[in-house]
């Protein structure tokens, strides 16, 4: 695979997890947005608008996460196995399932950590006591005592990926339903490794309608499913055109993929009966799933995938999400999901709310009110110094933490791997997970 080909996905991860930081930052101080306008007879806000919103939702970066592990994770199989490289094909899906757990799991880890340091050092004090109701929910207390703290870390560690909740950050509640997914991909893979493109394109459309009227909750409905299946189907698609996908289509119609994307991705979160184009988005949507389905998350998916679709067939996109602003953003992106909730209940907190906290507002009781706001320049300055900080610091999470992690993990499955047969049934060795014929001499 081409380097740019290789960039282009990675640029497309650093706009999905900018995307989800700024959707938790509307989440924590402007809400409001969520919704297309305040009600059916007041007019819209800028950001409310469709497209603008974008820009303050996260909900459908959820989405291109999970069409890139369908893609990302599928794609080196997918390829061994239109070569017919079915021995190295199965090898890659064994090792990658050893590796991807701790890949997921270590760096996690890491960041529950220090979620759980910044609590224990009462460093989010000050989130119980402010007016965003967001970030307050997020509040974890100072345990009493030092075996109580470390217990709850342990807890929360476990949590994480048996109950999906992470009592010290919230935002980790995606990661087990990522591991699923990888999962869902390698089993896929495990079971048509042997089969033709065609059959498999056909097996991809079973499971897409499967997953489409499944709508039972977040894990294996629109979220997981649709999203993983799409992904895949895009990685068959790499392999099969190669280079020349950008080529395929005439110019203007990757673009309108884009565009028509973008605008079902901005489905909103909150009263869609508050404005007639999303409105009637949901009636369309509950007319074409089941009873009781979260049709947010179908919008999120058909928005996300389309827009993926147009990047794949577009060369002008992926020439952008290629420059040097998009890799520096995907190669980031990890530690920014990891670490922006942390940051954002402490770092962000005191500086947006440090001058009210030095001064307290009290009722006429004399009892303590919500920490207040600072004004909206002091807002802005505010979240742009908090930026530079969680950037700074998934730099440096990459620098050094991510080797570390990547040494464990290889360590990990060298030691598991370490009695791997070294040749076929045939008697040839098998070098780099394919079975490589011996040339006897003349």
């Amino acid at each position: 695979m081409a380097p740019r080909d290789a960039n282009w996905i990675d640029g497309l991860r650093g706009v999905a997890s900018f995307m989800v930081v700024a959707g938790h930052l509307c989440t924590a101080f402007v809400p409001w947005l969520h919704a297309p306008a305040d009600d059916p007879k007041t007019a819209p806000h800028l950001f409310q608008l469709p497209f603008f919103r974008l820009c303050v939702g996260g909900r459908s970066a959820v989405a291109l996460f999970f069409l890139i592990t369908g893609y990302v994770n599928s794609i080196g199989p997918i390829g061994k196995s239109r070569s017919g490289n079915h021995d190295a094909a199965f090898t890659g899906i064994g090792r990658s399932a050893l590796a991807r757990s701790g890949r997921l799991v270590l760096p996690t880890m890491v960041a529950t950590v220090f979620s759980w340091f910044l609590a224990n050092t009462n460093a989010y004090h000050m989130t119980k006591h402010v007016d965003s109701t967001w970030i307050r929910q997020g509040w974890h207390r100072q345990e009493p005592t030092l075996w109580s703290a470390f217990t709850s870390l342990v807890r929360a560690e476990i949590e994480t990926w048996t109950i999906g909740w992470d009592d010290y950050d919230g935002t980790q509640w995606t990661l087990h339903l990522f591991l699923e997914g990888s999962m869902l991909v390698y089993m896929i893979m495990m079971a048509t490794v042997l089969v033709k493109p065609k059959a498999r394109f056909i097996i991809f459309g079973v499971l897409y309608f499967y997953f489409w009227q499944l709508g039972e909750g977040l894990a294996v409905g629109a979220l997981k499913g649709l999203n993983i299946i799409v992904g895949m189907t895009v990685a068959e698609l790499h392999n099969h055109y190669k280079d020349s996908a950008t080529t395929i289509l005439p110019a203007p119609i990757p673009a309108l993929l884009i565009v028509v994307g973008m605008f079902m991705a901005g489905f909103p979160q909150d009263n869609p009966q508050n404005a007639h184009w999303s409105h009637t988005m949901a009636h369309a949507m509950r007319s074409m799933t089941g009873k009781d389905t979260d049709i947010r998350r179908y919008w999120d998916h058909l928005g996300a995938a389309t827009v993926l679709v147009g990047i794949f067939f577009s060369r002008n996109a992926r020439r952008v999400l290629t420059s040097p602003v998009f890799n520096f953003l995907g190669k980031v992106s990890f530690p920014v999901y990891l670490l922006h909730n942390s940051l954002i209940k402490s770092v962000l907190t005191w500086m947006i709310y440090l001058p009210s906290a030095m001064n307290p507002p009290r009722n006429e009781k004399g009892e303590q009110m919500d920490l207040k706001r600072g004004s909206t320049m002091h807002m802005l300055i505010a979240i742009a110094v908090f930026y530079y900080i969680l950037y700074r610091m998934a730099s440096l999470w990459i620098q050094y933490i991510d080797p570390i992690c990547a040494k464990i993990v290889n360590a990990a499955v060298k030691w598991a791997t370490a009695d791997t047969p070294t040749h076929g049934p045939n008697g040839h060795p098998i070098r780099n997970g394919s079975i490589e014929k011996t040339v006897l001499p003349a």
